[in-house]
């Protein structure tokens, strides 16, 4: 970001290594509310200082940051302001570190602003862009947090392969044993199409910063712009990959048996380094409501057309179902045909509870997690086709027979989840006629020909099995 005046350029020395930062957002009484934070600046009567009061805590890097990013209100300004604090301005104290379930190497702790002067200069940005700066450093830090998930879900995977290759009970390895490759299949698939998801949107991300830039956009202006794009999908991979890591290291325990409750074994930090992912950069309840709400005012806003699609599905529901031919011989004709349907349940609930609701929706905030649900596996089901679809037209499909049986299987299961979800938004909302047809319409674009989901599985652990490690 470009710097005012004569501010001190900090820059150089955090890239270097010589200076250690910290985000001081959050606040006992403003945690997913943020904007609510209480900690305040007052300018001096020379107007060379801004005088900082204030509490922040669940600070990481705190005990040792050189520099803190500090949001707090101006006077009695709506909306945060931030500034670029260095811990040799003085006023500045904390506690002990906290004492936490997990990332122990991970210093948290709370600090306290005290008359902490800093030079006007070192407001960061305008005055009260200081939340807009806070919601796009979460965008960027819901993907990076689930691109981390996954990275640690490889190596949880990795560990426990390996384990279930050694152990050994009833004279052979726990490994040949179908609950266990059960186990290694379902934690694969769900990181493979995890990471899936990651790259499709890091890549949309990257590719409308190039977009803005060749449009003339400042660099900077485009980077928050691509961010914002796709701030909807950096909520749903923050989502999933961080309930893909907590599933995976909770396998992890149960392969590992008894050594894997042990803190002897590597599971147990991995299951307990896990569990905060769900918690910061926004709470997944939270995640899974702005994936919602963002929709919705975009919608709102007309850059987004959800109605017209909504109520053709419904008309859709009066109509005869067409099953006329249609050619499956196609790569995953079968399968994006199934999504398609997915999509139109989404549209169908969704659309249903718009118009029952109307400005009230955001009150029903377990319809939203419903609708969020649907969203997100359907997102990641496609994810996983569409990379699956693209490493065939490179390598061939039988060189990608691994990677298209983890794409199919995840389709299945993100349909089965979708359908619940949509179950449960409809019955808590619909009643009578409308329900039972609704229902109907569920059962239908939730419909997909049977698979042999056991035989997929075993292969695609046997591949896992003999490579030893996660190895996609």
């Amino acid at each position: 970001m470009e710097m005012k005046h004569k501010r001190k350029n900090i820059f150089p020395s955090l890239l270097q290594g010589e200076y250690k930062a910290a985000y001081c957002l959050t606040e006992p009484d403003s945690g997913s509310d943020a904007n609510s934070g209480k900690t305040k600046a007052k300018l001096t009567a020379d107007g060379k200082h801004y005088v900082i009061n204030g509490q922040k805590m669940w600070i990481t890097n705190g005990g040792f940051a050189d520099v803190y990013i500090v949001f707090a209100k101006i006077d009695d300004d709506k909306n945060l302001s931030a500034f670029i604090v260095e811990k040799a301005f003085g006023g500045i104290t904390m506690n002990e570190e906290e004492k936490k379930m997990g990332i122990k190497g991970s210093s948290t702790r709370q600090i306290f602003f005290n008359d902490c002067k800093v030079p006007v200069e070192n407001l960061l940005s305008e005055r009260e862009n200081g939340f807009k700066i806070a919601v796009n450093i979460l965008n960027i830090g819901r993907i990076k947090l689930g691109v981390a998930a996954v990275g640690g879900s490889k190596m949880a995977i990795s560990l426990a392969t390996k384990y279930a290759t050694e152990r050994k009970q009833f004279g052979v390895a726990i490994s040949t044993f179908g609950a266990i490759q059960h186990k290694i299949a379902e934690v694969v698939t769900r990181v493979f199409a995890s990471e899936s998801a990651h790259y499709r949107a890091s890549q949309n991300i990257d590719d409308a910063y190039n977009a803005f830039v060749a449009g003339g956009m400042d660099s900077a202006k485009a980077r928050l712009k691509s961010l914002e794009e796709f701030a909807i999908e950096c909520a749903i991979l923050k989502v999933h990959g961080s309930e893909v890591l907590d599933f995976t290291v909770d396998e992890g325990v149960q392969i590992y048996g008894g050594m894997g409750f042990s803190a002897e074994g590597p599971m147990d930090r991995a299951y307990r380094d896990a569990r905060i992912n769900r918690i910061f950069e926004g709470t997944n309840e939270i995640n899974r409501l702005l994936t919602i709400d963002m929709l919705l005012k975009r919608a709102m806003k007309g850059h987004l057309d959800l109605m017209n699609p909504a109520m053709a599905v419904q008309k859709e529901l009066m109509s005869i179902p067409d099953f006329g031919a249609s050619d499956d011989t196609a790569l995953f004709a079968k399968e994006k045909k199934a999504l398609s349907n997915l999509k139109k349940a989404g549209l169908m609930v969704s659309g249903a509870a718009i118009q029952k609701f109307m400005a009230k929706l955001s009150e029903e905030q377990e319809i939203l997690m419903n609708l969020a649900d649907m969203l997100i596996e359907g997102y990641v089901a496609e994810s996983v086709i569409l990379r699956v679809e693209k490493l065939i037209s490179m390598r061939g499909e039988k060189a990608c027979e691994i990677e298209k049986e983890m794409a199919i299987i995840y389709l299945h299961r993100a349909i089965e989840l979708a359908a619940a979800a949509g179950k449960s938004a409809i019955t808590s909302f619909a009643e009578g006629d409308e329900q039972r047809l609704m229902l109907m319409g569920l059962k239908r674009f939730t419909k997909i020909d049977p698979y042999n989901l056991k035989t997929a599985r075993r292969k695609v652990a046997k591949h896992v099995i003999d490579k030893g490690e996660y190895p996609f």
